[in-house]
């Protein structure tokens, strides 16, 4: 079970670092903040701006066909899915050709990621201490989740069930994939920070 007396660090408050020659170019340069476009189907959004307006500008809705999560400039380059766990679950047996097809179509893209808002701590532990029904072994959501990275490319990102957590590790992601994408086709190299070839 989560526990509420748990304690984490806050996120950083500040934008991300991206340094030429000792010194910050964000004012500089001008580098935006990504504009997230949010599937109309999702019943709970992370709230990204809400949370992270040091990382993400905004957000809007928008249909989309694959993935939860894009950003605009990006929308054929760039795909986030989110799973909570007992929709992973599902998608593991009840869904797997739906969900097997979008995993398909989400291979497409240049970036993308799986975020599935669970530990693997908690998919081992069984599904039960969740009040999730189901005749389903954690092996098989583990290891159908393995084989989706192995198969297709496609990344898959463990968070958490506390949802700001989840929360801050997609504002991250789409935050830094956007700014790495924004660097390169503005003729900045694929690159944040200089010194290190970060």
């Amino acid at each position: 079970m989560i526990n509420e007396n748990c304690y984490f660090v806050a996120p950083g408050k500040t934008r991300l670092k991206v340094v030429r020659h000792g010194h910050s170019i964000i004012r500089s340069q001008g580098i935006p903040k990504p504009v997230v476009i949010v599937d109309t189907r999702e019943k709970e959004p992370f709230p990204l701006y809400a949370n992270h307006p040091n990382w993400i500008a905004g957000e809007r809705l928008g249909t989309l066909k694959t993935g939860d999560y894009t950003v605009e400039g990006m929308e054929s380059l760039l795909c986030l899915e989110r799973k909570s766990l007992p929709d992973m679950v599902a998608c593991a047996v009840n869904r797997r050709q739906q969900f097997l097809a979008s995993c398909l179509r989400l291979a497409e893209f240049a970036w993308k990621a799986i975020l599935i808002e669970a530990t693997l701590e908690d998919i081992k532990g069984g599904f039960e201490q969740f009040d999730i029904p189901s005749g389903v072994h954690p092996n098989v959501v583990c290891g159908t989740l393995d084989a989706i990275e192995a198969k297709f490319g496609i990344p898959i990102i463990y968070t958490s069930m506390v949802k700001d957590l989840s929360t801050e590790r997609a504002a991250s992601w789409i935050s830094k994939h956007f700014t790495y994408w924004w660097l390169e086709q503005n003729g900045h190299d694929r690159v944040l920070i200089d010194s290190d070839r970060l």
